[in-house]
């Protein structure tokens, strides 16, 4: 491992190694990623992949809008295919009131660039065939939302930042910092000490402890949150689609496999990567409920991953107060994956030119958290 590098980031999920990527693709070659574990150990190899562009602020509107014309491009970027493939995303209104509010949010989002509209429960049984549309008032749907298979992604990056010059270093942990002049010097890790330009905490779920160790205070919270796998079907099922009422969101990968998440309003922050028969049971009542047909399906897999959830739920972005070289790439709350290519991007614009070109970033930063009145979460957040 390097002793010295320009720029030293921490975590190794699609944050992390798509910042290395962005920089190396504009030339600054001279990076490591640190990752204490693997690099489908966090948030980004555990989610249920799904990218969407329906969201309640024009800031996340924004980062996802744009991260989905670069996902498109990304299959022949890295020279992997990371199977994206947009069926859109369906939202199912189980009352009028949410129906009426989904007539209002699509209405902002035509404004914003995204194609999203209120449809009838004809449309939605159209678009998602079996469907039981028994309560169902209306939808919304956008159709170039859709899903990408996030370990594709974050091997697609692994492979191709290597062969661009950067040094990622797994089971490498970070166990704190030299600070000196307001800046971070180096990076003490299980395996040595980095000395360094420029720092960036990628770290998901693990990103306040990081801050913290460098004297900065982040509002994040990690929660957890569990998914489930089928057995692979025949195809049948295009879209995400959401269910309103209980959070629960599903889809069906290029695999066949049915891929189903459901929050749960009880959980407790706190790191835990444990699965529970209580998710289990109240998913399949979730899927079996909008699908009959699954009834009899059969379950291969669940497990846990982590949501870093900020109080607003949108990321932070940009420089920390007090250590202006240490920079904040986390606290997306569950949709980190699928903003990742544009948070990527502005990230690596800040540490090539200073500030962040393609966006203003000023919504993002940390220090919004001490004007409590301009923090206002955004409603589309689901699971």
């Amino acid at each position: 491992m390097k002793d010295r590098a320009q720029v030293v980031i921490i975590g190794g999920g699609v944050n992390g190694l798509g910042t290395a990527y962005q920089l190396a693709k504009a030339g600054m070659k001279d990076v490591v990623v640190l990752e204490k574990k693997y690099v489908m150990y966090g948030a980004s190899g555990r989610n249920g992949g799904g990218i969407r562009a329906q969201w309640g602020t024009a800031e996340n509107v924004t980062l996802a809008r744009e991260s989905i014309r670069m996902f498109n491009d990304l299959s022949a970027e890295l020279n992997f295919n990371v199977w994206f493939r947009q069926g859109g995303y369906l939202f199912l209104a189980f009352d009028e009131k949410t129906l009426k509010a989904l007539d209002k949010t699509t209405q902002f989002h035509r404004t914003v660039g995204v194609k999203s509209r209120v449809i009838d429960v004809a449309e939605a049984s159209v678009i998602a065939p079996d469907l039981n549309t028994e309560g169902v008032v209306g939808a919304s749907f956008c159709p170039t939302d859709g899903i990408i298979f996030p370990w594709a992604v974050l091997q697609g990056y692994w492979q191709k930042v290597r062969e661009m010059g950067v040094q990622v270093e797994t089971f490498t942990g970070v166990t704190g910092f030299d600070q000196s002049g307001g800046k971070i010097r180096k990076v003490r890790t299980t395996r040595g000490d980095i000395a360094c330009e420029t720092v960036v905490n990628a770290a998901g779920c693990w990103s306040r402890d990081i801050a913290a160790m460098a004297g900065v205070k982040l509002p994040n919270e990690p929660v957890r949150h569990e998914i489930m796998v089928t057995e692979a079907l025949k195809p049948f099922l295009d879209p995400m689609v959401v269910d309103l009422r209980t959070g629960l969101y599903m889809n069906q990968d290029m695999r066949g496999e049915i891929v189903a998440g459901i929050g749960d309003p009880h959980e407790k922050p706190g790191i835990n990567f444990g699965s529970s028969f209580d998710f289990l049971r109240r998913v399949s009542r979730g899927i079996t409920d909008l699908f009959p047909r699954m009834r009899d399906v059969r379950v291969m897999r669940q497990w846990a991953g982590m949501y870093d959830v900020t109080p607003d739920n949108k990321p932070v972005l940009g420089r920390s107060p007090g250590v202006e070289n240490l920079i904040q790439l986390n606290g997306a709350s569950g949709h980190g994956f699928m903003v990742s290519p544009m948070t990527t991007k502005l990230t690596a614009e800040l540490i090539l030119h200073g500030k962040a070109r393609s966006m203003d970033i000023t919504p993002f930063l940390v220090d919004r958290f001490d004007r409590p009145l301009e923090v206002q979460p955004d409603a589309m957040v689901i699971g």
